[in-house]
């Protein structure tokens, strides 16, 4: 008998963000339009209406993105501060309190992110059966928008670099470690940037304009 497990979305944002060399504020609560970057990836989640429940795990290196969440999401998702210490161990404590369950899990600096990405992720991942699947794109991909991966690895001979999303099913394994992971591959603009630079900011800024465009064009064409 397979137990469908309810779907919960983790928006990991308590890192420090080193690398934007950020003094006064912190990574998540930079704006483009207007909006925090935090801002545009739990509205994505929230329209997408595929969750049970949307979690922001914060931490005590991001105080200002957690009063912000705690201000404007307060009756909308729940915030969880973990250690810290690091990404890993956050995300191990989140899964511990919250096991056992299937989680989305997404970083906080994905603003292209759109419900309907996410939609295509969670149908895609369906019929998939490990306990992790990892959203990835391939790194040709990546750079021809204009992006330098921080990461990349091979599969295949060929190089891939992560999205910064991946679904876990907790309850199929009881730690992070030596974890059976899947890759789904999914070259979409919507998932290739990572803001972790200024120069990655100024790409997403542009790509949300150009998106923007797209969709206002394919709306026009379909009234006439």
């Amino acid at each position: 008998m397979i137990v469908v497990l309810p779907m919960i979305a983790a928006v990991m944002c308590g890192g420090k963000g080193t690398r934007m060399g950020l003094s006064n504020n912190e990574k998540p609560l930079l704006k483009i339009k207007g909006k925090t970057l935090i801002g545009w990836v739990i509205n994505a989640l929230l329209d997408s209406q595929r969750f049970v429940k949307i979690v922001g795990v914060s931490s005590p290196s991001a105080p200002q993105t957690s009063r912000f969440l705690q201000y404007h999401y307060r009756q909308l998702i729940d915030v969880i501060e973990a250690e810290g210490a690091n990404y890993s161990d956050d995300l191990s404590s989140l899964l511990d309190k919250i096991r056992p369950s299937k989680t989305f899990v997404v970083s906080a600096d994905l603003p292209l992110l759109s419900p309907k990405t996410i939609r295509k992720i969670v149908k895609s991942c369906t019929s998939l059966h490990s306990p992790c699947i990892s959203i990835v794109l391939e790194e040709s991909f990546v750079r021809r928008l204009g992006i330098k991966p921080s990461i990349v690895f091979k599969i295949d001979k060929q190089e891939y670099c992560h999205s910064g999303i991946m679904i876990i099913d907790s309850s199929k394994s009881k730690t992070l470690q030596n974890l059976d992971e899947y890759y789904l591959i999914m070259n979409e603009k919507e998932i290739a940037i990572n803001v972790n630079t200024p120069m990655d900011l100024n790409v997403a800024k542009k790509l949300i304009y150009s998106i923007s465009q797209e969709h206002s064009e394919l709306c026009q064409e379909y009234l006439l």
